[in-house]
């Protein structure tokens, strides 16, 4: 079923057996069995919280993690090493053997 340029709303894709949502026209996501999938742009919680419960929260491509992760963690993927300040933000960062922080004024260093 073809979706005009100002759909908003949702539709069922039996293809896919899965609900998509769409905004003017561009799919944005879907729900299936396996939960809710953001398709396009970023996934902005504007008040509350997100919760990941008994899970992990990865941060990289799916297919550059190990078949057999933790549980209740927070997964890195190695990733471009940060350099100069992060203005009003700190990050966290892996590579290969090292998590480092880097803080507002562009300190970089080793967490543990």
């Amino acid at each position: 079923m073809a979706v005009s340029s100002i759909h908003s709303g949702w539709r069922y894709d039996s293809a896919n057996s899965r609900l998509d949502f769409y905004y003017r026209g561009t799919r944005v996501g879907n729900i299936n069995a396996s939960g809710l999938t953001a398709a396009t742009g970023d996934l902005t919680v504007t008040t509350g919280d997100a919760h990941v419960v008994a899970q992990n929260l990865y941060m990289g491509a799916e297919t550059a993690f190990a078949s057999t992760e933790p549980t209740s963690a927070i997964v890195f993927k190695t990733g471009t090493q940060a350099a100069g300040a992060i203005v009003t933000s700190s990050a966290l960062m892996a590579n290969d053997t090292v998590l480092r922080k880097i803080i507002a004024d562009g300190t970089v260093s080793s967490v543990g």
